[in-house]
Order: structure tokens, then C-alpha cells, then sequence
């Protein structure tokens, strides 16, 4: 795992400001303590930190090939790099490394663009071929591994994270209006934009390339092409096959996940991804499997007993670390130095502190994100299976009851969730599925979100409109099985490349710590995105094919919990701990002068909050999220 950056002049011109890439490095070095590299042309640098973990003697970056007229920097690990190397050797290729980079290069030689298609990994790569002045950049299928760029006139500089780009004199710190209003609505900036004007990612499975003074940009690899298309066969004409498919690509997956010339661990939840990885890697090393978990005070949170359960099952050299509330307060004073960007998922939270804590014992962990996209995890499918029938019902008989639900159900309560569930699903139950979904999913609704813009958000068309533009953008084209099979895919392509990824990748790197997660080999990803849904969530049951996957290795107590993951209770913490915090951060001065928010509007949520007459949870933690950001990086 590495972090890398590079500055182009496309024009094949002496590059301005070259020697910022010294800079640019430097920032990363929480990416990549082990070593650095650097290659430079007149009007090119390339620049890498490595945390080493394949080939610890020889594997140092840039890699080349050899005649040294590819040269390549990449962050992330290549998993099938023995099969190719084997490959390339058989086919006359010499290698000076054994590092899984250097089969980049030489495959590149071979295939030309095409090597990436070859590629089973996390990574982000940047590629310069000499031969045809020609730079490279690709980024892995489903995003795991970061990549940012600004590009004005003849220049191009890049990097795995942000600030690497803040130290090129040219790039500025003015923040994008519609990035903000879509991490308003989502939590979370959606590809390609950045919360910075200037500066946008490289979407996940995207090729660019810069090459004759132009840059063009295209995807290799789309979830969209492997989705099960409408009116297949019934799901359970042949259900065995699939579940029997799926426990090995799963197995495949794990195993292949396991090559380290460094110890490993597993991040423990005690629910049935991250267990059901434990079993995996306990079948290879019986006894010697760290385990990590995280223990809160709030015993709501609290999800020790299932963790230790399975650790104890398995036999792991289990660690739990204890975080209660002035832990995660440190946390979240920590990250906003670190997070370059505004990430309202509390979870990066103890992910931060839980990879902190596993770093003094290993250097690489498994994590099992990706599986409740793949195979229907979260409880807001369940909402989109009552819309279906639902919407059944003739409008008539909806209206009315609607009309008599609304005067029983709270406007906004923690002591009544399901009451709250049904309010909300009842008020949108009837919207375009994809909007649907995120209002029952994401932080602000669109009507909040135009009562929540100040005049520096305030736009023609309404903030609402223009926030949910990543939606169509990420939909358009796509024929979908169902809306069940839309929320999936939209789960995949936002919420997982640009929430979850980010969070796991900042969280770990910022610990110099590497996260692998088996659940997004390729491979299995294609599979279970051509499954039939009815297989992913049956009768409200969610992840059924996973569970009978899985069923041979773990306890059945294991299988069929609910999982919640690393959570934080910030309901009461906003209330307690971090009230002052959030006082002074959101006060009626402060968003004045910055002109972003609506102040009266705020007020009324923190008074409702603090007074216990309402759970604005998710709206003030997003708010509080955005201004420590906004106090440290758009401020400069």
C-alpha cells in the first residue's frame, strides 16, 4: 500500500512548479513510512511512499520494465501477480523484482491499455510510457484505492489524496457548491466531483490518458454490464448452484486476499462478512488468526459479546479495544486534521481508532465491506420490497391510509424507530425508486436541503434538484430487474466507492495500516450482481444466499443476526460529549459569515435536538462533519 503523485505538462514542456512534487510526497508519507521514490523528466515527475508489504527487499517504486520505457508508481496490491508474472516469464519477460508492481509494467508492454482488464486488485496506478509520451492513469473496479486530479491548460498533477494536490501553488481551496449540497443530501461527495472546486477523482474502473496534448478519459469496467437483465429465470428453479458458486468464489476470493510477506488480522464485527472471513483464514492458520474488534461503553452499540463469540469459536488471538466517548472525541478532532474531504459516516470514527490500535500488531487486515450491496444487507431493502406491494394497493385506498397512519406516527423520536420507519417510508413510498431510496437512506432530504441553503448555496435550479443530478448520472442507461435491484447498484456505484471505500481507506492509511476486502474480487462481484434478487433478500430475510453460503463454517447464531458494524451512538454524544462542540462549530456567527447555511434553520434543529423533542442525528452530525472540515482545509 502506497500513496502516490505526479505533475504533467502535457505539451511535453518543462512543467511548472516541478519541484512541488517533493511536497506533494511528503503529505502521503502516512500512506507510505517504509520508503520513497521518484523518477522526473523535464516536464514530468512521478512520486511514491511505500508501506511495504510484498517484497519488503527489492520491490521499492518506480517500476519499470526492461528497458526502462515504462515506468510506473502504484498504491494497492495486485492479487493474481504470480499467475501473471508466470505468464509473462513464459513469454520471455525478465523481472529484476518479485514485487507484484513490476508484472504492471511488463503486462502493459504486452497488452498496451488493455493490461488493466488483466488486473484482479485495489489499485491506483500512474504509468508513463516514453516510448509514446504517454501517461497513464487507472483506477481498480470498484474504487477501493483513490485517485484525485486538477488539470488547468497544459498541466496535470494527480495524487492518491488531496492535500497532496494542495501543495501545487496553483490549485485552489475553493469548495464546490454543488459538492456541497450533494454531501449535504448524500453524506458524502459523489465521483467525479471533490468537495474542492478545482480538483475532481478518477471515477472507479476509469482509464485516463494523457497523450498528443489531449487527455481522454474512458471506463474499463462497468457494474451495469453484469447485471442480471429483467425477466430471467425464477430464482428458485436452481437456488443450490448458485449458493454452491458462491462459497467458492467467496473462498477464492479470501484466500487470494491472504498473500503478505507481513501478519495479518481480520476486523471483527461478530456478524456474518467478517466472521464468515475469520472461518476462512482459520481453516489455513488454525489458532493463529488476530482478530480486532471494538468495544462501546452504550451497550446498544455495543456488539463485544458476538464478536468475542466468534473469536472464541475459532480460537483467535482476539484484541478488543474500548472506546467510550472522550475516545471518540479525540477521534473526531483527530480525522478533521486528516480527512481532506467531509465524510458525515461516523463509523470512520472507531475505524480510525480500531486501526490505530491493530497497527502495533499487524500491517495488513480483511474487512468484509462490500458484501450488503452485493447481496442485500442493509434494512432499507426491506423498504423497497413493502414499496412493491405497497404500490399495489389502488391510490385510493393509499391515500387514506396515509391520512390515518400520519396523525398516530412521531414527526421524530429515538424512543419510537419503527413509528419513525413508517412515517418516512410512507411520505416517499411513492417517489422515482432511485430518489426513493436515498430519502429513506441519506442525511438531508431534498426539501430540507432547500430549507438548509444559505445564499452561498442558493442556486437556480433549487439546491434539491441539482444534488440529486449523481443519481441519473450513475443510472442512466441501465435496464434494472427491479427496484430492488436499483437501490443495489446505486448502493454499489455512490455509497460504497465514495462513502464506505473513503472511510476504510483514510481510516487505515492515516495509521499506515493496509485494508483488504475480499467481498469486491471482481470475480464475485460479476457473479452476484447477476443474481436474482430474490436470492439476495427472500421474504425479508436479508443476504439469503450469502447466509446459505455460508451456513458449513459458522455457528447458525452467527448467520442469522442482524449485523451492525462498527456504529457510533452519537445521538446521545451530540447531546452530551460533543455539545459544545457542536455550539461552537454550528453557532449562528460563524454560519453567517460563511453564508453557506441557513442559521435559523440550524438552530431550530440543535434546540429540537438538545431539548429531546426530536432526532436530528444524522442532520447535525453531517453539519458538524462539514465545518471541522471546513475550519481546516477551506480555510487553509
Amino acid at each position: 500500500m502506497c500513496g502516490i503523485c505526479g505533475i504533467l505538462n502535457t505539451a511535453l514542456e518543462p512543467a511548472a512548479y516541478r519541484a512541488s512534487i517533493d511536497r506533494m510526497s511528503g503529505r502521503l508519507v502516512h500512506r507510505g513510512p517504509d520508503s520513497q521514490g521518484k523518477f522526473e523528466l523535464p516536464h514530468l515527475a512521478l512520486a511514491i511512499r511505500r508501506l511495504s508489504i510484498i517484497d519488503l527487499e527489492t520491490g521499492d517504486q518506480p517500476l519499470s520494465n526492461e528497458t526502462g520505457d515504462v515506468i510506473l508508481v502504484f498504491n494497492g496490491e495486485i492479487y493474481n501477480y504470480r499467475e501473471l508474472r508466470k505468464e509473462l516469464l513464459d513469454r520471455g519477460h525478465r523481472f529484476r523484482t518479485h514485487s507484484d508492481g513490476e508484472v504492471i509494467a511488463h503486462l502493459y508492454e504486452e497488452r498496451g491499455l488493455d493490461f488493466v482488464c488483466e488486473l484482479n486488485g485495489m489499485f491506483a496506478i500512474a504509468l508513463w510510457d516514453q516510448e509514446r509520451n504517454r501517461l497513464v492513469l487507472a483506477r481498480d473496479r470498484a474504487g477501493e484505492k483513490p485517485l484525485y486530479y486538477w488539470q488547468r491548460n497544459h498541466t496535470l498533477v494527480f495524487g492518491s489524496e488531496i492535500k497532496s494536490l494542495l501543495e501545487y501553488p496553483e490549485v485552489g481551496r475553493a469548495p464546490d457548491v454543488e459538492a456541497v449540497q450533494q454531501y449535504l443530501l448524500f453524506g458524502y461527495v459523489p465521483s467525479p466531483r471533490s468537495i474542492f472546486q478545482e480538483i475532481r477523482k478518477l471515477p472507479a474502473g476509469c482509464l485516463m490518458v494523457a497523450e498528443g496534448g489531449a487527455i481522454r478519459m474512458a471506463p474499463y469496467w462497468q457494474l451495469g454490464d453484469h447485471l442480471r437483465p429483467p425477466g430471467g429465470a425464477r430464482a428458485s428453479e436452481a437456488e443450490g448452484d448458485p449458493v454452491k458458486e458462491l462459497r467458492v468464489r467467496l473462498r477464492d476470493a479470501a484466500v487470494s486476499r491472504l498473500v503478505s510477506d507481513v501478519p495479518l488480522g481480520v476486523f471483527l464485527s461478530g456478524g456474518v462478512d467478517s466472521s464468515a472471513l475469520v472461518a476462512l483464514m482459520s481453516e489455513l492458520a488454525p489458532g493463529q488468526v488476530n482478530t480486532f474488534s471494538v468495544a462501546f461503553a452504550e451497550k446498544s452499540f455495543n456488539e463485544e459479546s458476538y464478536s468475542t463469540f466468534v473469536a472464541r469459536y475459532f480460537k483467535t488471538q482476539h484484541h478488543v479495544l474500548r472506546a467510550d466517548e472522550p475516545a471518540l472525541h479525540q477521534g473526531l478532532r483527530e480525522l478533521a486534521s486528516r480527512l481532506d474531504e467531509p465524510l458525515a459516516d461516523p463509523a470512520v470514527i472507531p475505524t480510525f481508532l480500531l486501526s490505530r490500535f491493530a497497527r502495533d500488531h499487524i500491517k495488513v487486515a480483511l474487512s468484509g465491506e462490500g458484501s450488503d450491496e452485493l447481496f442485500g444487507g442493509y434494512p432499507t431493502y426491506l423498504g423497497a420490497q413493502l414499496a412493491h406491494y405497497y404500490l399495489r394497493l389502488p391510490g385510493p385506498l393509499r391515500r387514506q391510509l396515509f391520512a390515518r397512519l400520519k396523525a398516530f406516527l412521531p414527526v421524530s423520536s429515538n424512543a419510537v424507530p419503527m413509528g419513525l420507519f413508517l412515517r418516512r417510508f410512507l411520505s416517499h413510498a411513492e417517489k422515482d425508486p432511485a430518489e426513493r431510496h436515498l430519502t429513506w437512506f441519506g442525511m438531508f432530504t431534498p426539501a430540507e436541503l432547500d430549507q438548509i441553503s444559505g445564499p452561498g448555496l442558493s442556486q437556480e435550479p433549487p439546491a434539491s434538484i441539482q444534488a440529486l443530478a449523481p443519481l441519473h448520472e450513475v443510472t442512466k442507461g441501465v435496464v434494472f430487474e427491479n427496484a430492488l435491484a436499483e437501490a443495489l447498484y446505486l448502493d454499489f456505484c455512490l455509497y460504497l466507492a465514495d462513502d464506505l471505500l473513503v472511510k476504510i481507506d483514510r481510516a487505515s492509511m492515516a495509521c499506515s495500516l493496509e485494508l483488504r476486502t475480499p467481498f469486491l474480487d471482481h470475480r464475485l462481484v460479476e457473479f452476484a450482481a447477476g443474481l436474482p434478487v430474490s436470492l439476495k433478500v427472500r421474504r425479508f430475510q436479508l443476504k439469503h444466499v450469502l447466509k446459505k453460503a455460508v451456513e458449513p463454517w459458522l455457528p447458525s447464531e452467527v448467520v442469522y443476526r442482524q449485523k451492525r458494524g462498527f456504529s457510533v451512538p452519537i445521538a446521545g454524544w451530540l447531546r452530551n460529549e460533543l455539545q459544545p462542540t457542536v455550539n461552537e462549530m454550528l453557532s449562528e456567527v460563524r454560519l453567517k459569515k460563511e453564508g453557506l447555511f441557513n442559521p435559523i434553520f440550524v438552530r431550530r434543529l440543535i434546540k429540537e435536538h438538545m431539548q429531546a423533542q426530536a432526532d436530528h442525528r444524522k442532520t447535525l452530525w453531517t453539519l458538524l462533519c462539514f465545518e471541522l472540515w471546513y475550519e481546516h482545509w477551506a480555510k487553509g
